[in-house]
């Protein structure tokens, strides 16, 4: 584990020295946040790790864990994994698929995904996968430790499920890594928070405040 934090610890570093390409190496910078750029596949195999790790998990534990434990997993695992499709949409472009038609007329960059489509004026990104997650999230990292110290209804909850809670100093790191993002005028640098964020969360997984929850836990 010791390894693996460290590899994520420097990917954060690298992100951060990346933000800050945009102000004096800006060729370099827009190299990074491309399509399927270096950040893009950073976020995907984040992803794929996540869901890989709970898997593995699920199995190892299924016979010690109670049904709530186990439908959390569940979640766990076919959420990351569709997020790693999402990002790396489908394999369209790995393999040179072309979208179908709905796809086509409906997706913001014409991919095999759904986190680029606009329905009806509505862009699906930035109801859901923004704003949703955003929130969704950040009470997660900002509020979920205090509750479960201060509130023992939810202690009960997080036990029951299993739900791994972010230390402080991975909350902390997470807003630290999003205050300069916020400074930068460029869309794609999102695609840098995103890969910041899942591989804090990564980090939160297999270290958790609540220890024996880690993904790598036997």
């Amino acid at each position: 584990m010791k390894t693996l934090k460290i590899l994520l610890y420097i990917v954060i570093a690298g992100s951060l020295l990346a933000i800050s390409s945009f102000y004096f190496a800006e060729p370099f910078y827009h190299k990074m946040v491309a399509e399927d750029g270096l950040f893009e596949n950073i976020t995907a195999l984040g992803l794929l790790t996540i869901s890989i790790l709970s898997l593995l998990r699920l199995v190892r534990q299924r016979g010690e864990r109670n049904k709530f434990w186990m439908f959390l997993n569940v979640l766990i695992v076919l959420g990351a994994f569709f997020g790693f499709g999402e990002e790396i949409s489908w394999g369209q472009r790995i393999f040179g698929i072309q979208a179908g038609d709905y796809f086509m007329q409906n997706n913001l960059q014409g991919e095999t995904n759904l986190h680029n489509l606009e329905i009806g004026g509505v862009n699906i990104n930035k109801l859901i996968f923004s704003q949703g997650l955003v929130i969704v999230f950040g009470t997660y990292f900002v509020l979920s430790l205090i509750l479960y110290r201060k509130w023992n209804g939810f202690k009960k909850l997080v036990d029951l499920f299993g739900v791994q809670l972010p230390r402080f100093k991975y909350s902390v790191m997470l807003l630290a890594c999003t205050l300069p993002i916020l400074l930068v005028p460029d869309r794609r640098i999102w695609e840098l928070w995103e890969a910041i964020f899942v591989t804090i969360l990564l980090l939160v997984f297999i270290d958790p405040w609540n220890e024996k929850e880690g993904l790598l836990k036997k």
